[in-house]
């Protein structure tokens, strides 16, 4: 590639504008833009600049234009549940085509750019999103850049960005808080709409008494259903002899983790029984719509497994405030359907 600086009147054709070019006779008018590839068709604009200088640049044969460039290395980051959207001013679009959660592979996103001048940007990682949903962009910085470099970054990010589609997972619930009937069913209605937001089917709910004999009668009987997540309602990480504590223990169950790294949340536990795993909650998680729990729930409908290693992953960002609304499942939105 190389830059020439040459009058419009001698410009030919092939050569690449670096910068736009305006008419004289109105000056907020462009006549060419930048980025522009020069055909014959542009010599009468070209006669109405004069002599004006131009800078060009001119493409050696293994040289890719911006446009094509950025086309090229869109359709290679974006992996399942990711189309190319089109292109505007040099700048690819790629947007979602499912309901899911947002994965950015940041190992391969930090290879792309290890490539000088290669660029692609996302929306952050883990965010739920929607069909039609703006995800990334990528786009080259110069006018145009080596055949080689554009490979190796295609190569290095290819799949980079994907989203993880929705499943019907099944939920179950042991709730051991003492509720009135308003109470309750002003908990089954929030827990039914926002399993019912990912797609899932309607979770089996249970309320048992606060001993550890209810408590493993309760665990059993949801573990003798098909359910892939149990959620404890009213307990805590606080106490090492809550019932519920006991009864996973004495059900040969396991416990994973005190504590997740986020707030309001931070005193779930995380245990498993029969391969299921059990997250304890704190009544806040039960009817707000800004918790861990709700950090979590994207996660796991789109097929994530409840570990030890997912609760922690929500450190960054588990400071949890009006301004982080937009990594929370948008529960007050009608889900939109693709055909």
């Amino acid at each position: 590639m190389k830059a020439h600086a040459i009058a419009a009147y001698d410009a030919r054709e092939g050569l690449v504008l670096c910068h736009n070019v305006f008419d004289p006779a109105a000056p907020k008018k462009i006549l060419l833009r930048k980025g522009h590839i020069l055909t014959t068709a542009d010599r009468t604009r070209l006669e109405r600049v004069g002599g004006m200088t131009l800078h060009l640049l001119e493409l050696e044969v293994d040289d890719i234009c911006e446009t094509e460039a950025g086309e090229r290395l869109g359709a290679a980051v974006a992996g399942s549940g990711v189309a190319v959207a089109g292109e505007s001013e040099s700048q690819v679009r790629l947007t979602a085509v499912v309901r899911g959660v947002l994965h950015v592979d940041f190992g391969r996103l930090a290879s792309v750019h290890a490539h000088d001048g290669v660029l692609v940007w996302t929306l952050e990682d883990a965010m739920p999103v929607e069909p039609g949903r703006h995800i990334a962009s990528a786009k080259v910085a110069p006018l145009a850049v080596p055949r080689d470099t554009l490979e190796w970054a295609m190569r290095d990010g290819a799949g980079a960005i994907t989203v993880a589609p929705y499943t019907d997972r099944r939920v179950a619930v042991l709730v051991r808080e003492r509720m009135n009937q308003d109470a309750r069913a002003k908990f089954e209605a929030s827990l039914r709409m926002k399993v019912a937001w990912f797609g899932g089917g309607p979770p089996v709910v249970r309320y048992i008494a606060t001993d550890v004999d209810e408590a493993a009668v309760g665990l059993r009987a949801l573990m003798e259903g098909d359910a892939e997540l149990v959620l404890v309602g009213g307990t805590g990480s606080t106490d090492p002899l809550d019932p519920m504590f006991i009864a996973l223990d004495a059900l040969r169950g396991r416990m994973l983790r005190l504590g997740v790294p986020a707030h309001p949340g931070s005193t779930y536990w995380l245990g498993e029984l029969g391969g299921v795993p059990i997250l304890g909650l704190a009544s806040c998680g039960m009817f707000s719509q800004m918790t861990a729990l709700d950090l979590l729930l994207p996660r796991f409908f789109s097929g994530e497994a409840v570990t030890p290693q997912l609760l922690t992953s929500l450190a960054v960002g588990g400071l949890i405030g009006r301004e982080r609304t937009h990594r929370f499942p948008q529960y007050s939105e009608q889900p939109d359907t693709v055909d």
